[in-house]
């Protein structure tokens, strides 16, 4: 069975409800509300695809009504007919300014009313079905792209001789830390911010794939020089990226947070980083994030030259220095988010350990 459109009356003249219901009862669910209140309060639970809407109510006009309907969840873009007696062609485009669809007049025509109510309903119709289609494809693009990034970012691993382990540790820890930054400093990261870190964040090492096997495979520390080579890989993966990002001409910002945790994740809070010794708030927020999970997670994993440290000792290290690494290294605001969440680090670090 084909089920009808809903249509919701707002007429407290029990006349004209009878009349509209009489034109339009066979082809639609009628639902009435004899006032505005009864309206609004009805289109919390239930969302018709067409309101009809009087302009002179008891107890708030047509227009003001309209307002307070476009501001429940759910209703914005439910059509609305304004029915009314007035013949000024004045109320008529002031309707219509407030985001009114149409106009029918009393009394109604049934021919007229008929037609308006489906070519409404029909234009509501095709809007849903191309929002819902647009939507599917955007998820599907969405889940491309990510899907790239996560082959992009394994090849980067794999030159290492990774196991892809970690680039999701790195994906976690930073997951973690963006969503209890979002829940005390709400205002620090926009939720499209949020989102791009969590997954750029698997970019940042993409820069290793320019850097020579005899370096970056070594079997042992790096001397000096080899140092200053690895270290280009960070303007090796913006260069990368930045070339990558010049193919969609469409979208100028695409991946301009990956290219920004890619070039300054190693960048340090007290400027003592590097490729840009960038200081501060001049390091992207991205790239102060994505720092504290890359150090934490080479603190807690293996290398040919040491042993994975526990949790405790990481955390110690980051917190109070050991040299090499030092608390003035991180954002403030990071490194008492690490604290916050210090558990979920120790419980991912213990639960995806290399193979």
């Amino acid at each position: 069975m084909i089920s009808k459109n809903t249509i919701l009356i707002v007429e407290d003249c029990k006349e004209n409800i009878d009349g509209l219901r009489a034109i339009l009862d066979d082809e639609y669910q009628v639902l009435v509300a004899i006032n505005g209140a009864g309206a609004i309060n009805l289109l919390k639970n239930t969302k018709p695809d067409l309101i009809l809407l009087d302009i002179g109510l008891p107890d708030m006009d047509g227009f003001d009504v309209l307002e307070r309907i476009r501001k429940i969840k759910g209703c914005k873009s439910i059509p609305i007919i304004f029915i009314t007696g007035e013949t000024d062609t004045y109320v008529e485009e002031y309707g219509l300014s407030k985001g009114a669809e149409d106009y029918i007049r009393k009394p109604y025509v049934p021919s007229i009313l008929t037609v308006k109510t489906r070519n409404c309903i029909e234009r509501k119709m095709y809007r849903d079905s191309l929002e819902k289609l647009v939507g599917q494809r955007t998820k599907e693009l969405t889940n491309s792209r990510e899907m790239i990034i996560m082959g992009m970012s394994l090849l980067a691993e794999r030159r290492d001789n990774g196991t892809g382990k970690h680039i999701q540790r790195i994906m976690r820890y930073t997951e973690i830390l963006v969503n209890q930054i979002a829940k005390t400093h709400p205002n620090l990261l926009s939720p499209k911010q949020r989102e791009e870190i969590i997954v750029y964040s698997t970019l940042h090492d993409i820069g290793k794939v320019g850097i020579p096997d005899s370096i970056l495979l070594k079997n042992g520390k790096l001397d000096e020089e080899e140092f200053e080579v690895i270290k280009t890989h960070t303007t090796i993966g913006a260069e990368v990226l930045f070339s990558t990002a010049r193919l969609y001409e469409e979208n100028k910002e695409y991946l301009k947070t990956a290219i920004e945790i890619a070039e300054s994740h190693h960048e340090k809070y007290d400027g003592t980083g590097y490729p840009n010794h960038l200081k501060g708030e001049e390091i992207p927020i991205a790239a102060r994030i994505v720092a504290l999970p890359d150090v934490y997670d080479a603190l807690t994993s293996r290398r040919e030259y040491k042993e994975a440290y526990l949790h405790e000792m990481a955390r110690d290290i980051i917190v109070n220095g050991d040299g090499r690494t030092m608390p003035t290294h991180f954002d403030p605001i990071v490194l008492e988010t690490f604290l916050q969440v210090e558990e979920e680090f120790r419980s991912l670090s213990d639960h995806t350990e290399d193979e």
